[in-house]
Order: structure tokens, then C-alpha cells, then sequence
């Protein structure tokens, strides 16, 4: 019997999501385009889904060492199998555990996620979903509160959110000790609002740096240049 969902083929690795209750979306592709890591040793993916972050991590840097945390069983099967038949296997480690259970030995350099952000919202018939989908499983104060101890002094926080929980996640990370040092509003197109905040944070003050991002010009599937020029390592179609 055929999956019911198609692996999905980047320009260097190749994405099984058949198991994992949420596919490959808009958001992880732009989080892991967006993320820094040139500067980086190790780097923590919480909640790595199908671990498209994580790989996507990998690509970018060859010094890096990737540690990927997810809770969800079915999620955890792609995971794995991407790692293994990704290029980087060897610096990719996946952990089956949620967040709180999580003890590790090393500082990160870089911690990133793309957090579940239903809140109060009509939950799904599916545990998996709801833990995919809903912030009730995994909360950015909490991945707050667990960066700002896991953090290496120079290190950084990644996230992205919906607008009104990105500002909301800025001003209580400033309250832990963690301050907005790079900023991008994401728009779907230039006639709709702004419907994503790409977030990274500091434990040190910095000057802000701050951009804007348009997806898809105002046709269906045509995508800005600013949005190519992001993802174009890894986009096929932006060769």
C-alpha cells in the first residue's frame, strides 16, 4: 500500500512525515532557514517533529553537534528515519523525551523551536495532534525557563510564533533574563497582516535588528525573492 503522504525532497536530504502528526509546514522551513548558526558548537532542537530543523541545522554548519528532543512516539519513527538517510547522521541525536525530563550534560549554543501555539482552541480526537498543535504540551515559558539555564553565555534562543504570542513570549523573556537581539515580521503576502514573529534571543542586550519578510507576492504560489534568497539552500523549485 502506498504512504499516504509523499517524502518530501530537498535540494540535499529528504523528509519522510507519514507517522508525524504534523507535516512539513511553512514554519519549520523558514525557523530552520532563518536560525544563525554559524557561530555555534552545539545546538538543541526541542520538539523536533520529523526533524527537518535539526537537519536543516546540519547542513548549514559541519562543525556542529545536534542534540533533537521529541515526546511524540509516531513523530520520533520520522525523526530517526531522516536522521539516518541524511548526510549529517553521525551529529544528529534524537532523544525520546519531553522537555522536562530532559537533563543535559553540556550547554547549548543555540536552542531552537517551533512550539506547539493552539491555545484554548477546540482540541483534536488525536493525543499526537493535540501535543503537535496545542501549548498545553509544550509552552514557550517553559522553553524559556529551560533555555536560560541550558544557554552557553554567548548563546541563543530561536522561536517562532503567531504575532500576538510572540509579543507576549518577548516581554516574559526579558523578565527571565533572555533579551530580543534579531526580529523578523513574517507576512503571507503584501495584502494580508502579519500572521508570524521570527524570534532570537540573548542573555546579553544587544541593538535590535529587525526585518520584514513577504512570502508569496500577491499570486498563489509565487514566492518573493526575499523568500528565495532564505531558502534557496534548500528549496528544489529555487535552483
Amino acid at each position: 500500500m502506498n504512504k499516504p503522504y509523499k517524502d518530501f525532497q530537498f535540494k540535499q536530504f529528504c523528509i519522510q512525515h507519514n507517522n508525524a502528526a504534523m507535516k512539513i509546514g511553512t514554519d519549520g522551513i523558514l525557523l530552520g532557514a532563518w536560525v544563525d548558526v554559524s557561530n555555534a558548537k552545539k545546538v538543541l532542537d526541542i520538539g523536533t517533529g520529523t526533524g527537518i530543523i535539526a537537519i536543516m541545522q546540519a547542513q548549514k554548519n559541519n562543525s556542529l553537534d545536534i542534540d533533537a528532543l521529541e515526546i511524540d512516539t509516531s513523530a520520533c519513527i520520522d525523526a530517526q528515519h531522516n536522521f539516518n538517510n541524511c548526510p549529517w547522521s553521525k551529529r544528529l541525536k534524537l532523544h525520546h523525551l519531553s522537555l522536562s525530563a530532559f537533563q543535559p550534560q553540556k550547554a547549548y549554543d543555540t536552542i531552537i523551536s517551533n512550539p506547539p501555539f493552539f491555545d484554548n482552541s477546540l482540541a483534536s480526537k488525536s493525543i499526537e495532534r493535540n501535543h503537535a498543535r496545542h501549548n498545553s504540551s509544550l509552552h514557550f515559558n517553559t522553553i524559556i525557563s529551560f533555555a536560560i539555564k541550558n544557554l552557553s553565555k554567548n548563546g541563543s534562543l530561536s522561536l517562532i510564533l503567531p504575532v500576538d504570542q510572540g509579543i507576549l513570549c518577548t516581554i516574559n523573556a526579558e523578565k527571565y533574563g533572555l533579551f530580543l537581539v534579531r526580529k523578523c515580521n513574517v507576512f503571507p503576502n503584501s495584502i494580508k497582516k502579519q500572521h508570524r514573529l521570527l524570534l532570537e534571543f540573548s542573555k546579553t542586550k544587544k541593538t535590535l535588528i529587525e526585518s520584514n519578510l513577504i512570502i508569496e507576492t500577491n499570486n498563489r504560489h509565487e514566492y518573493t525573492e526575499d523568500y528565495k534568497s532564505l531558502t534557496r539552500d534548500f528549496y528544489i523549485i529555487f535552483d
